[in-house]
């Protein structure tokens, strides 16, 4: 997905987003993907000001600790993606059988 020619959201950011819908925590999902806690944030507020609307709720640490879950648009944008890429195997599978079935 691009805005302004530039690419916001695809597979990284998909990863991400449901790796913190899974586990409840921006933090517990940078140490699941190997990726830097600072990364994480960079593509999170680059996507945010370039859609315009917050992908996560943030809740600050406490006694409890923080944690992070998703917000509606950002579920929707993830169906949107899943949605998507389902759809775009299945024609470029179309397209591999129309090509290559009779060699």
């Amino acid at each position: 997905m691009t805005i302004e020619g530039e690419k916001v959201f695809g597979r990284g950011p998909y990863m991400l987003l449901k790796t913190v819908d899974r586990l409840g925590s921006l933090n517990k999902a940078c140490k699941e993907l190997n990726m830097s806690y600072s990364k994480a944030w960079a593509i999170i507020n680059r996507a945010e000001k370039l859609l315009g609307y917050n992908l996560l709720n943030r809740e600050t640490g406490g006694v409890d600790g923080g944690g992070s879950c998703l917000t509606d648009k950002a579920k929707d944008l993830i169906k949107a993606y899943e949605d998507f890429t389902k759809e775009a195997e299945e024609t470029v599978e179309k397209i591999y059988e129309k090509f290559f079935r009779n060699i």
